[in-house]
């Protein structure tokens, strides 16, 4: 990612040329490097030679559209933050999107100004701290499996690397950093996506779902246990 010295670098996709247009301006105004593309094939191709700090990606698009752009990047370590931008804003489309592995997830129509504060917030998450996570960079072992923060990766006792979303990973490290305790819903939702973020319930427990049938793949789909009305336990023996 660039130094905090320099201008973070935004990348705007929306197939919408005149928003799009309109958005990077705004950006622009206020000292955010801003690139315009309008596909996700455009995207990928910026990605091969260059590593913004966030993206702002439109769901609604023709050919490709912004989840399935999003499935392909999130997971990958040292991915930009990506804000979704859409008309679709109930909130099943949100807990779709934040589970996917978005930071952050607008209605549309979206005033510029909050925009701006979002991405901000996002930027800010990233480069101030976005949770105790990021201070950890020691390898964490418990029950066989090594997790190792650093780099967002996961190793099975059998010695199989297992794929995990972004906001898949960081609901694993904030449960290690407590083992044998509970932890509420809140604190699994502030320590996946910071303070700015809006509270959804179901957005954690779609995301503990994920985990939990990814670490099943693996024969460890007791580790995490829940606790009805509190919130989830991970039981670690090692």
């Amino acid at each position: 990612m660039n130094d905090s010295g320099e201008r973070k670098h935004v990348v705007v996709l929306d197939d919408d040329a005149e928003l799009r247009t309109l958005i990077c301006e705004y950006l622009e105004a206020h000292e955010l490097r801003v690139s315009a593309v309008g596909s996700g094939a455009e995207l990928r191709l910026l990605l091969g030679t260059d590593r913004p700090d966030a993206i702002i990606l439109d769901v609604m698009m023709p050919v490709e559209d912004g989840l399935s752009v999003l499935k392909d990047i999130a997971g990958k370590a040292d991915r930009p933050a990506i804000l979704m931008l859409s008309a679709m804003a109930s909130d099943v489309d949100r807990i779709l999107g934040l589970e996917l592995g978005a930071d952050d997830y607008i209605a549309k129509p979206v005033n510029p100004r909050e925009l701006l504060a979002r991405v901000r917030a996002v930027l800010r998450r990233r480069t101030a701290g976005r949770g105790p996570e990021e201070e950890e960079v020691q390898a964490i072992r418990f029950d066989g499996w090594v997790a190792l923060p650093a780099s967002y990766g996961l190793v099975s006792p059998d010695g199989t690397t297992v794929e995990l979303t972004t906001n898949e990973y960081r609901l694993l490290l904030a449960l290690l950093r407590r083992p044998g305790r509970v932890v509420s819903r809140d604190t699994l939702m502030f320590d996946v996506h910071g303070a700015d973020a809006e509270f959804y319930d179901r957005a954690v427990d779609v995301g503990i779902s994920r985990l939990r049938a990814k670490l099943a793949e693996h024969d460890a789909s007791e580790l995490i246990r829940t606790v009805r009305g509190e919130g989830y336990l991970l039981v670690r023996r090692s």
